[in-house]
């Protein structure tokens, strides 16, 4: 008995000492949002610019941060495809293709594309 009244004020103060992390995490949780959505606008626009050089140092500076974010991936095949270097922005819609999930990417016109559909559209762009 006495060992399950340990556990229960152990799981008592562990969540005490946790839930304000919590709360805190949450409420930064705008913030970090609002925070790579400006990140992520600067590479977009630089793209919309065709300023293609600060495209693709944002996107890279985004991906070192997180490798797996298909929405720079994209944008960066698309970068390189825009200067030439097909070989490049072909490796990275494979990649694309080959990845677990099929996320929905926002398009200016406001509809919904899987992420492997614009990739093989992007491969078949290359050809061209």
């Amino acid at each position: 008995m006495a060992d399950i009244r340990v556990w229960a004020f152990s799981a008592s103060v562990t969540a005490l000492v946790l839930l304000p992390q919590a709360v805190i995490a949450q409420a930064m949780l705008p913030q970090v949002a609002r925070a790579v959505r400006a990140e992520d606008n600067l590479g977009y626009q630089a793209i919309q610019n065709q300023d293609w050089a600060t495209a693709e140092r944002e996107l890279l500076a985004g991906l070192q941060k997180n490798p797996s974010n298909v929405f720079r991936q994209l944008n960066l095949a698309w970068v390189y495809a825009q200067t030439g270097r097909k070989s490049e922005a072909a490796a990275i819609y494979e990649q694309v293709l080959k990845s677990d999930g099929n996320r929905m990417a926002a398009l200016p016109s406001r509809e919904g594309m899987p992420v492997k559909v614009l990739a093989e559209r992007g491969l078949s762009l290359l050809d061209k």
